[in-house]
């Protein structure tokens, strides 16, 4: 596991950081925001002014009116106002959606890239949590955390500096709330941030025992233990539900002082009209800005839950993102190095014609599982080679090491062994070059969702509808796609379903073939196949000119003894 992985950084120059939010297109949507606190400002401005104006023209009770025209350009100007400031926070609405879809969007990515490149807690419930909790703490601080203080400080800000400037008295009372509330929110911060991290690592441990039960299912139900399953997740869960309790007790006093405050704010100008300071139309003129602000107010009272979510969450996330990005460049260095020494895969093959034999074919040296020694092996292309062990899983463990051991760029340096395929270091290449290298089919590995075509064409995925087409019938799948009637876009999912376990062998074989690859692993393949599909496979086998390297608890129902040779994967030299 990367180094970088550590949270416990010493420094706060050595924590891995969260991924800019000011980037690519998001920096025109954060000015747009700002922007548009500053127009609401502006027309709630506008509103007071015009509010005092109509006021102040209006006659007293002893006064006997001279014009009874009523100002309907100012009457117009102020419902102008009021509408401009509706179009305004429906604007701001959807570019904070954009902007926080648009930064989680960014970061599944990374999180999916960790996953697939084993950093981190692979367990599906943990990563099922972060992919929905915590990427939704993030776009809930970005969208309703870090946008009402775009827009709500602006807004404060511009009405304050006019009130300010034009009655000291009236802003001081409105200044003075906000300003008690603000100095205690660091306190109140610190402890919402210690409840939300706890709430968070609950509902982590919660999702992924309820994962590991549902997986487990059929183990639970023939030990008669589905109530002891069922009690542990109830335990589990309390302590979610404490925790958000808990939590709720800090996040409620935040958004009530809030509220308090700007209630205090209106409480202050009411005292100014009775002391006199300020006449009628002056109090109904502050209270349209007050009525404009009290809405962000109360939005910035949720400020701090959200941004201490995203902070539980980032402890989490920035290490893992922070990798993920080590990957992405480490890949782009591997390619352009690739590309540099020019070793292409044709380039390979034009080659390996004048090298020695043992440059054709399948290259395996030193390869060590288990802190096991196991023979090299070096196989000629039309040979079929037979990893052979008393312990299956130990055969997994075997392939598994030969296929993903090294391909992590960040871990590639601890790959110790050798692997060539057609004269082309196997780890050494870029993806784009290793799905043509290898075609790969196992019981032990369910397939992806998605329709025919797409899982047939998985390692290559521009290869032409014809060749698709052509796999698919010479595994035997042509009858089964034409009665579905949808063909190539009959839609698969939960590993195969709704076909059989031999219908979805042959599946797995096809893309296996597909391009014709120089190497073909088959693991336990046949153990899913029916009579007719034994047969189809040997037929397959005796065509198939590269090497074969293969599983099989019977492997004379595909080779004849003489047909194949045994590669002792036990440790036995």
């Amino acid at each position: 596991m990367p180094s970088t992985l550590d949270t416990k950084q010493d420094t706060p120059e050595q924590r891995p950081r969260m991924p800019r939010v000011w980037r690519g297109r998001r920096r025109y949507l954060l000015l747009a925001l700002v922007g548009l606190g500053i127009v609401q400002a502006v027309l709630a401005l506008s509103m007071a002014l015009t509010v005092d104006t109509l006021l102040s023209g209006l006659p007293t009770a002893h006064a006997t009116p001279t014009d009874t025209t009523p100002p309907w350009a100012t009457m117009g100007g102020l419902a102008a106002a009021v509408l401009g400031v509706g179009i305004a926070r429906w604007l701001e609405r959807i570019v904070a959606e954009d902007l926080g879809q648009d930064y989680v969007f960014e970061q599944r990515r990374r999180l999916v890239s960790a996953a697939l490149h084993n950093i981190g807690n692979r367990s599906l419930g943990v990563v099922v949590t972060r992919a929905s909790n915590d990427l939704t703490a993030v776009r809930n601080w970005i969208a309703q955390g870090l946008v009402p203080m775009l827009t709500a400080l602006p807004l404060i800000a511009v009405i304050l500096l006019v009130l300010g400037i034009t009655n000291l008295p009236v802003a001081l009372a409105v200044a003075i709330p906000l300003g008690a509330t603000a100095l205690l929110m660091p306190c109140l911060a610190r402890i919402a941030r210690q409840r939300a991290r706890t709430v968070r690592r609950y509902r982590g441990r919660m999702s992924a025992r309820i994962a590991d039960t549902v997986q487990a299912g059929e183990s639970v139900q023939v030990a008669g233990a589905v109530r002891r399953e069922l009690n542990a997740v109830d335990r589990a869960s309390s302590k979610v539900v404490d925790a958000s309790v808990q939590r709720a007790r800090i996040t409620g006093l935040i958004r009530a002082l809030t509220i308090t405050a700007a209630s205090l704010c209106t409480a202050g100008v009411v005292y100014l009209a009775v002391l006199g300071i300020i006449d009628v139309a002056g109090v109904a003129s502050i209270m349209t800005l007050l009525g404009v602000i009290a809405g962000p107010m109360g939005e910035l009272g949720k400020v701090v839950e959200y941004r201490q979510n995203y902070w539980a969450a980032r402890r989490i996330l920035a290490p893992i993102f922070d990798s993920a990005e080590q990957v992405r460049r480490a890949v782009r260095a591997q390619e352009r190095a690739w590309k540099t020494e020019n070793r292409r895969h044709t380039d390979a093959k034009d080659n390996a014609q004048h090298d020695s034999d043992d440059e054709t074919g399948v290259v395996i040296e030193n390869l060590t599982v288990d802190q096991s020694h196991l023979p090299d092996l070096h196989a000629r292309p039309g040979e079929r080679i037979l990893v052979d062990s008393a312990d299956p899983d130990r055969i997994h463990a075997v392939l598994t090491t030969i296929l993903l051991d090294g391909l992590n760029p960040l871990e590639a340096d601890s790959a110790q062994h050798t692997v060539k395929i057609d004269g082309v270091e196997y780890t050494a290449a870029p993806a784009s070059l290793r799905r043509e290298l290898v075609g790969m089919a196992s019981v032990r590995l369910p397939l992806e969702r998605g329709s025919v075509q797409r899982l047939t064409a998985y390692r290559l995925p521009k290869a032409p509808v014809d060749d698709i087409k052509a796999i698919l019938h010479k595994v035997g799948l042509s009858p089964l796609l034409y009665v579905e009637h949808k063909g190539l876009k009959t839609q698969l999912k939960n590993d195969g379903e709704s076909w059989t376990r031999s219908d979805v062998a042959r599946l797995k074989l096809a893309r296996a073939l597909l391009g014709d690859p120089p190497l073909l692993v088959l693991e336990h393949l046949d153990a899913d196949l029916d009579e007719q599909g034994l047969a189809m496979l040997r037929r397959v086998l005796d065509e198939y000119s590269g090497t074969v390297l293969f599983s099989s608890f019977r492997p004379q129902r595909l080779f004849p003894e003489t047909g194949f040779r045994r590669w002792d994967v036990d440790g036995r030299l």
